[in-house]
C-alpha cells in the first residue's frame, strides 16, 4: 500500500490514485463529505468483499466534471437538469436513468483534488464510503486503517465533515429525496 499526504505530495498522490484505479486496484481518497473507497468495474467484487457489502446494493459513479455527469446521465428535462446543476458539484448523489435505461447513481464531489483524481483515472470510477458496511463513515484517513491491507493507495487529505451525501432520485416524474444530509 502506498500512503500519501495530499498537502505534501499532491501530484504524486493524484497520479498514484488514478493509476491504481485504472489497474483494477482499490483507492481510499477524501471527498468533502467522507473518505471514499474508489474502484473500477473490474475491482467491483474486491471492493464489495472488503466492505462486506451486499452485491445487490449498487455504488454510485463518481465523476470530476459536468461533461462526465452528462455522459452517464444522458438527457434530462429542464427541471431535473436545473436541480442537478444547482446542487453539483456538491454533497449530493443523483439517481438517473443510465444509457441502457437502468437506474444509476452519480456523485460529483465539491473537492478539487477528488475531481482531479477522478478525471485523471480516465475511466468510470465507482465509490462508496471507505468503511465496513454498517459502520460509521470515516472522517479521516486513520479511520480507514482496517482496510489498508487490501488497498493499493491511501490519500490523507485531513479531516472531512463525515456527513454522507444527500441522495435524490430523478428517475420518476418528480424528483424524490431518498436521503437527506
Amino acid at each position: 500500500m502506498k500512503f500519501f499526504e495530499l498537502s505534501k505530495d499532491r501530484e504524486s498522490a493524484l497520479q498514484a490514485a488514478s493509476e491504481a484505479v485504472r489497474s483494477g486496484e482499490l483507492v481510499i481518497f477524501p471527498t468533502e463529505t467522507v473518505y471514499g473507497l474508489f474502484f473500477s468495474e473490474k475491482a467491483r467484487d474486491k471492493a464489495y468483499r472488503l466492505k462486506g457489502r451486499d452485491l445487490s446494493k449498487p455504488c454510485a459513479y463518481h465523476v470530476g466534471s459536468f461533461e462526465s455527469v452528462y455522459a452517464l446521465a444522458g438527457t434530462l428535462d429542464g427541471e431535473k437538469k436545473a436541480m442537478l446543476e444547482k446542487k453539483l458539484p456538491g454533497p449530493c448523489t443523483f439517481l438517473v436513468c443510465g444509457g441502457a435505461g437502468e437506474k444509476i447513481g452519480i456523485r460529483y464531489p465539491d473537492h478539487p483534488e477528488a475531481c482531479a483524481f477522478l478525471k485523471g483515472a480516465g475511466i468510470p470510477v465507482f465509490g462508496t464510503s471507505a468503511n465496513r458496511s454498517g459502520q460509521t463513515s470515516p472522517r479521516s484517513a486513520g479511520e480507514t486503517r482496517e482496510l489498508w491491507d487490501d488497498v493499493a493507495v491511501v490519500v490523507d487529505g485531513g479531516t472531512v465533515s463525515g456527513r454522507a451525501s444527500e441522495v435524490i432520485d430523478l428517475t420518476g416524474p418528480e424528483p424524490k429525496i431518498i436521503r437527506t444530509r
